[in-house]
């Protein structure tokens, strides 16, 4: 059959950087140089050269080399290096200062921003002492999430980022400065950037779009999209994009696994409380519709509430719901409101509604417009919890409060809602009663317990007000798990497979091994490998993927005439020869596919077919 030739976004023109890095798109992130890896570093690097990984990402902090003022020991950085020689892996370091890193050894450095200077002299000797060696140069992480304290601020950030420009490019015009993995596409904070007058001052933009790619939501492929119509605004069209951290955690939930009901009954004794009657078949709960990103795909099933309905609700709509329709409404599910959402959620739980504040710390963050019109973060517990009478602690306000437990006592008010005695459900957060007034009322169904047996607040706690008619239901356990092993390897393969296919230049799984034991805990889950180095199926995924499409394939064609559901991808080889990727994103759309005289027919999992 003919194949068809399609052009590349104009955004990603070239597979090779001006500065002759190398066009392999097989990164990962890891954390290399931290004790538990360090440890075993050369099974890790083993590993990961036998996987195909040609670039390795990790931090390279202020704290770490500028210990003491005015003197520079990047010796942790040069000893990984020399592990790394003659592998075929390259580095890319993440030049970082965070404030609570900073604090215990440079209390004088902080924030960087207001330290110029230092920051200045920390790159310089980075980039001369790794001049010729290093070549790529990621500047911060995140700097539009939590890794920017107090809050995220473009203008900020684009001061140390034209002071990294100008010094890595003195050392080495051929180095390039790529802005820090920022949470997703976020178009606005970017726009924020060129406001703040960055444009000049990087060559390569990274993102970290975690979740499923454009191959199956088209909100991640819209989002990118204008992702890049900022840059083309800019003139900056041409300049590559890397996806320095995607992936997905097979952490799972206790909770679920122990009682799939629980939460369902804790919402229905949240109602008795109040003297609302919940129907007794399907119970509809409302869900927030995001303002900043209204053509999100919205997610109906939620693993902690079976046999419910989730019904999208726009501020305007909650603004008028009657709380014996919409009985139920999610407030949070991580830590972040919208603004939009901040008086109607108010009224609606003073008019009789149930909030379900769950998270790590429900309702920390707010999302809100700034005074150019685009969305930014800022932290906001200490006027939105005394905003909804809710109240919590945690290791960092309260000394000698363990970092996590999975301890718990099912209460006695727990067991009347029909709670089970739950055992070892991860929590980190805990909830208290700090922000009641005269007449409201706390009632703890879940302690979390520390080592001792001694209680340090609860993960499951119902709020209670005198003059309000409504309850919030807080939770702060491990209520939610992630995707299944098998499922983490299928969407590493489609994630690199459809990016590579719209224009990304390389991407980066976070991350290579896990980070901790917990199997409940997210961040102790991402990894390719488990905390003691067996491999996961998501490590077989990726030397599967390498080893069909070569050291640095590129993306070609698309087989035309097939249902957008069936991804039909072809890569040329660069030791010759060109393989089909073929795989769809919904199993009950699997027609023939006719290539090269086989047919073929698409399962869920991909499929490496060599062409002639």
């Amino acid at each position: 059959m003919t194949i068809l030739r399609t052009l590349f976004l104009a955004a990603a023109a070239s597979a090779v950087l001006s500065s002759g890095a190398a066009a392999s798109p097989w990164g990962i992130a890891a954390h290399p140089m931290k004790s538990y890896e360090w440890d075993h570093i050369d099974k890790e690097v083993s590993m990961m050269r036998e996987a195909g990984i040609t670039m390795l990402r990790t931090d390279l902090q202020f704290s770490r080399v500028a210990r003491a003022k005015g003197s520079y020991d990047f010796s942790a950085c040069d000893a990984l290096l020399a592990k790394l020689d003659g592998t075929g892996i390259s580095l890319l370091p993440i030049l970082s200062g965070y404030d609570w890193e900073i604090q215990s050894c440079r209390p004088d450095a902080v924030p960087l921003y207001k330290h110029p200077g230092e920051w200045r002299n920390f790159v310089r000797a980075a980039a001369e002492h790794y001049k010729g060696r290093i070549k790529v140069w990621e500047i911060w992480n995140e700097p539009d999430g939590g890794f920017w304290k107090p809050q995220p601020n473009a203008e900020q950030y684009a001061q140390l980022l034209k002071i990294a420009h100008e010094e890595l490019k003195k050392a080495d015009p051929a180095n390039q400065v790529m802005v820090g993995g920022l949470c997703g596409w976020e178009a606005s904070y970017l726009a924020d950037l060129y406001a703040a007058g960055a444009g000049k001052y990087f060559d390569l933009v990274a993102v970290h779009p975690y979740g499923k790619g454009p191959d199956s939501s088209p909100f991640q492929a819209r989002s990118m999209a204008k992702f890049r119509r900022v840059m083309a605004r800019h003139g900056d069209s041409a300049k590559p994009v890397w996806i320095t951290e995607c992936g997905g955690p097979s952490h799972r939930s206790n909770l679920i696994s122990q009682q799939p009901d629980a939460l369902i009954r804790a919402i229905r004794f949240a109602a008795e409380q109040i003297g609302r009657k919940l129907p007794a078949g399907e119970l509809t709960v409302g869900a927030p519709v995001s303002q900043e990103f209204p053509d999100r795909d919205f997610e109906t099933p939620r693993s902690w509430l079976p046999g419910v309905r989730i019904a999208p609700v726009t501020p305007q709509q909650l603004a008028a719901a009657d709380p014996a329709r919409l009985p139920v409404m999610i407030a949070t599910e991580h830590i972040t409101l919208e603004e939009p959402f901040l008086k109607p959620m108010q009224s609606y739980l003073r008019r009789g509604g149930i909030l379900l504040a769950f998270g790590e710390v429900p309702l920390y963050n707010l999302r809100y417009r700034n005074d150019k019109g685009n969305w930014a973060l800022r932290g906001a517990a200490s006027e939105l919890h005394p905003g909804f009478r809710i109240g919590f602690q945690a290791w960092w306000t309260k000394p000698g409060l363990p970092k996590q437990t999975t301890r718990v006592k099912t209460l006695e008010a727990g067991k009347a809602a029909g709670i089970i005695d739950l055992k070892n459900i991860y929590v980190t957060r805990f909830l208290t009663p700090d922000n009641l007034k005269k007449g409201d009322t706390y009632t703890p169904l879940v302690d979390a317990l520390d080592g001792n047996g001694n209680s340090i607040g609860q993960g499951l706690a119902l709020y209670t007000f005198g003059d309000w008619k409504g309850a919030v239901l807080g939770c702060t356990m491990q209520f939610a798990g992630g995707i299944t092993e098998q499922e983490q390897a299928d969407l590493l393969q489609t994630l690199y497979l459809s990016y590579l296919a719209n224009g990304v230049e390389k991407l980066f799984y976070y991350n290579f091994h896990n980070d901790g034991t917990s199997p409940a805990e997210r961040e102790h889950n991402f990894g390719l490998v488990r905390w003691d180095y067996t491999p996961k199926p998501a490590y077989r995924a990726y030397r599967a993927m390498t080893a069909a499409l070569g050291r640095a394939p590129k993306f070609a064609s698309r087989l035309p005439g097939l249902p957008p559901e069936v991804q039909a991808l072809i890569f040329e080889r660069a030791e010759g020869g060109r393989v089909l990727a073929l795989w769809t994103t919904k199993p009950e759309v699997s027609p023939a596919v006719n290539c090269g005289g086989k047919s073929l027919r698409p399962t869920g999992q991909v499929q490496y077919i060599p062409l002639p």
